[in-house]
């Protein structure tokens, strides 16, 4: 039970989609056709989280909640995803006043620290959560996944119905909950011809959906229609994780290349990239309209600092570990 190399190939691709969204207008998206690759960024993390955390439990051979939720393994994964965010937020504490932005704990207790600062609220919840739908799908994975998509469902549409305040539901993972659960499903059913033709019935009926949502407007009691992850709901999720499944089909197919490898070290190093466009956008967003010319400017600025932060961490670790091998 290898790691495909590919997953860092998708996420490369995911991590450059999102600093897109942050950076050209929502008109120039719909232009370019977005909606079926660029907004996808977003779903196709949880995806592939769902996936490799699922891997991750396979192959340590985690089959009883006890094993699942051993404090020690749950602390590590914390860990992993805190170090870097609270650092970030702490930037962010300090420059706010000299900006005029608001940045107060509870401003991060709400998840908004910035551009997507609810996806690290969503990684934490999903520390907790995600073993549980793990060991759902150990017993029956078909049946988890149709649970997901009803839990998912209503949350939407019980969202709408109590006219949820949205700064509450763009923090809970429940309305990315299918799209999790897809990613652990399709862990089983990679082989499974059966399953793999329901993945693409549901993507192909995904695609009308989406046309007429984005370009038309089109509008059902969803929750996520009147927010700016319209259409990101249940009804679409199908779609890509078909994406995903392609990926990992073909893509391996050709030849490995500077791209290629460029696109999965920046895989590896999503989320603090993913954490250094949060913050970056968040200081510009005052004083600098969304703009597709500067978008050469605004990779460049949260790549560079993205790979430079990652590495920092990295070497910072590293010391840790060292020093406290020769204690």
């Amino acid at each position: 039970m290898t790691y495909n190399r590919t997953i860092d190939v998708v996420k490369g691709l995911a991590i450059l989609f999102v600093i897109f969204i942050h950076s050209i207008t929502n008109e120039f998206i719909l232009d370019i056709g977005g909606p079926f690759y660029i907004l996808q960024a977003v779903p196709l993390f949880l995806i592939i989280a769902g996936f490799n955390n699922t891997m991750s439990y396979e192959r340590n051979q985690a089959d009883t909640l006890t094993d699942l939720y051993q404090p020690i393994l749950l602390l590590k994964k914390l860990n992993r995803i805190l170090l870097p965010a609270v650092i970030a937020y702490l930037f962010q504490m300090l420059i706010g006043p000299f900006i005029g932005k608001e940045a107060t704990i509870f401003f991060y207790l709400f998840g908004r620290g910035g551009f997507g600062g609810f996806f690290i609220s969503m990684m934490i919840q999903l520390i907790f959560f995600l073993p549980f739908f793990y060991y759902l799908a150990k017993k029956n994975h078909h049946l988890m996944l149709l649970i997901s998509f009803f839990i998912n469902l209503i949350f939407e549409l019980a969202s709408d119905i109590f006219n949820l305040p949205p700064f509450l539901y763009r923090l809970f993972f429940l309305r990315y909950l299918f799209a999790i659960a897809l990613g652990i499903w399709y862990f089983y059913i990679q082989e499974d011809k059966k399953s793999l033709m329901l993945m693409r019935i549901g993507a192909l009926a995904s695609i009308p959906y989406l046309i007429l949502v984005h370009y038309f407007s089109y509008e059902v009691p969803f929750y996520s229609f009147d927010t700016s992850w319209r259409g990101q709901d249940p009804l679409t999720f199908f779609y890509p994780l078909l994406l995903f499944h392609l990926a990992l089909t073909y893509l391996p197919k050709l030849r490995w290349n500077r791209i290629y490898e460029a696109l999965a070290r920046l895989g590896t190093q999503s989320y603090h990239i993913f954490i250094v466009q949060m913050v970056y956008f968040w200081i510009i967003a005052s004083y600098v309209d969304k703009e597709e010319s500067l978008l050469v400017v605004d990779l460049t600025i949260c790549l560079v600092v993205g790979v430079g932060y990652y590495h920092l961490e990295k070497f910072y670790l590293t010391r840790k570990k060292h020093k406290n091998y020769f204690r």
